[in-house]
């Protein structure tokens, strides 16, 4: 998917940033997909994903619903201990019933990307799956569990007025949201309030989380780079 191509940092923080799609795709796998959505989202959980949203458009007003209305989310923060759901999050995840329900979620490490790719090829629901991040390190473990990707997105950069773009540190922060829906001003207020003891860099990352509708902002590594850049800023108010 290309709008999660263009995530910029250094290979070291890249190194925390996988993103994964579950996504039925029409007129192949689109029909009769909720149930094997639902299960491969039950597998992909067991992984430990920083988050997880799954997202429904739906289409019949009259359950109460309105077009392009998202009503059924999923968010996790943190890993599955012992490789069990609490009955919340059971319920949660059987919400997944219309078909062409899609999951997105992030993960802080490849092997973590890894032991999910495993489960899923081993369901094998037959549904599309799309993984983004840096490029050699996906391709080293598609080929150690013996899976062959179809097709390449690659990011050529930005180009134009690159000018009018946000700072570097800043960009870090706002390409993690695909859909550019993060403000850089956003970013830099946070920065300043946590370096001023306002909010802390969990609760600042997740506040950020919040206005990706696409699921693909990784809490952690946003966490991690709050932490950094806090020391970096001055305060001139507050």
């Amino acid at each position: 998917m290309t709008h999660s191509l263009h995530r910029e940092g250094t290979p070291e923080s890249l190194e925390k940033d996988y993103v994964l799609f579950i996504y039925p795709a029409r007129g192949f796998n689109y029909k009769g997909s909720a149930p094997k959505v639902r299960r491969l989202a039950e597998l992909v959980f067991l992984s430990g994903p920083t988050s997880m949203i799954a997202m429904e458009r739906l289409r019949d007003t009259q359950n109460g619903g309105k077009p392009g209305e998202v009503p059924n989310n999923i968010r996790f923060d943190g890993e599955c201990p012992d490789g069990s759901f609490s009955p919340a999050e059971e319920l949660r995840l059987q919400d997944i019933k219309a078909d062409g329900t899609r999951v997105f979620c992030v993960f802080d490490s490849l092997e973590k990307v890894k032991q999910a790719l495993i489960r899923i090829r081993e369901a094998d629901e037959g549904i599309s799956i799309v993984v983004s991040g840096l490029i050699d390190r996906v391709r080293e473990i598609t080929s150690e569990i013996g899976l062959d990707p179809h097709m390449i997105n690659l990011s050529l950069g930005i180009h134009g007025k690159t000018d009018r773009l946000p700072p570097a540190d800043v960009r870090e922060f706002t390409t993690m949201c695909g859909h550019g829906l993060i403000s850089p001003n956003v970013i830099t207020d946070m920065v300043r309030r946590i370096k001023t003891g306002k909010i802390s860099k969990r609760a600042g990352s997740r506040f950020l989380a919040g206005l990706c509708f696409c699921g693909s902002y990784n809490t952690r590594r946003s966490a991690e780079l709050l932490g950094e850049k806090a020391p970096l800023y001055t305060v001139d108010r507050w």
